[in-house]
């Protein structure tokens, strides 16, 4: 009785306290739970080191394992940034050049405005004048909003960095004593072991099928995005093929952010044929690589309906934002395997077979 007295007492303290840590921990929340995700897919890697080389260490092997995942990312996303950088300053250049022969950016402006008017004014019912005027005050309210949101963009970038830095951190721990911490988890948990180890089975098998199947939807989208641009004629069509791909993370909308501008812009320089092309090559085949691909990886490991998955990720980024792609599929996915805990406990009772009446009754 004194020992279940000094459990309820510790209990209540720590319910007290929660509220608090939760403050103190939730700056943290988001660095922590992607440093987990990568933990989850590194934590083979990581024994492959310990066990397959020289490095028998686990804290050298979690070292090891980390500053390699933070190098090979480091150098993708370099690359990527310079030569997106040099796209968009040879897209610029371009435009100059375009300026100065239709008389200034000014003209470039408004004659890009007037044939935009024109194809909108053949597609709808309404007067030029108004498509005009609705027009102009759209790009007026784009051009107010992104000078407004200049601040926060570079705020986000300092954030970022701050972010990284942090998941590294956490990632390097988790990889070194994460098998420990879930082991005292377990040893906390009132459930047997079998019923732990289903649970964590869920978690894991969750977190590598969802990243399995959004890593295969950006290599398959990126590939036939990169095949459509080159195609259409865009320039430097595998780099914005493989932003396509990168994009394609963003369920349902993720490829269109790059594609659909690209249409527009071959709409407006009077290339419809290009533009078509793109429209039907984006939405028939790069929008039916998703529906094929992610499923076919996902159903491997994932027991959860496709679309369920696909909701749960809008969801979650409507809820937790970017992280939310990830998050909102695992939080179904253990919701459903803890219901499914929840049935195994619960007892059957079968209705007892009613007596075979006799005639005399």
């Amino acid at each position: 009785m004194q020992q279940k007295g000094a459990l309820i007492f510790l209990t209540v303290i720590l319910a007290v306290l929660l509220p608090a840590l939760l403050r103190v921990a939730s700056p943290f929340f988001t660095s922590f739970v992607l440093a987990s995700i990568l933990a989850i897919m590194l934590y083979p890697v990581k024994e492959w080191i310990r066990t397959r080389t020289r490095i028998r260490r686990p804290a050298a092997a979690a070292l090891l394992t980390t500053l390699m995942t933070v190098s090979v990312l480091g150098v993708l996303l370099a690359g990527v940034g310079i030569t997106l950088t040099g796209e968009l300053t040879n897209a610029y250049q371009a435009l100059s050049q375009q300026s100065l022969q239709e008389g200034g950016w000014p003209a470039l402006a408004t004659r890009t405005t007037e044939r935009l008017v024109d194809i909108l004014a053949t597609l709808l019912p309404i007067d030029k004048e108004a498509i005009r005027l609705e027009l102009i005050d759209r790009m007026k309210s784009v051009s107010e909003y992104l000078l407004s949101n200049a601040g926060v963009a570079v705020g986000g970038v300092s954030s970022l960095v701050v972010t990284t830095l942090l998941v590294t951190i956490f990632l390097y721990f988790l990889l070194r004593y994460g098998s420990e911490w879930i082991d005292w988890l377990s040893e906390l948990s009132p459930l047997d072991s079998r019923t732990d180890a289903r649970i964590i089975r869920t978690i894991h098998d969750s977190v590598v099928a969802n990243l399995s199947g959004m890593f295969a939807v950006a290599i398959g989208q990126g590939l036939l995005l990169s095949l459509g641009f080159w195609l259409a004629g865009v320039q430097s069509a595998l780099l914005w093929g493989a932003i396509g791909g990168l994009a394609s993370i963003v369920p349902i909308v993720g490829a269109l952010l790059i594609w659909v501008p690209v249409a527009l812009a071959y709409v407006i320089s009077g290339a419809y044929w290009k533009a078509l092309f793109l429209a039907l090559w984006g939405l028939l085949i790069v929008g039916s690589a998703d529906n094929v691909l992610r499923p076919w990886v996902v159903g491997k490991r994932e027991k959860q309906h496709p679309m369920l998955i696909a909701l749960a990720a809008i969801g979650g980024t409507y809820a937790f934002g970017a992280l939310g792609i990830l998050l909102g599929p695992l939080l179904i996915s253990v919701a459903a395997a803890l219901l499914d805990e929840i049935q195994r406990l619960i007892p059957h009772h079968r209705p007892a077979a009613k007596a075979s009446r006799t005639p005399a009754e």
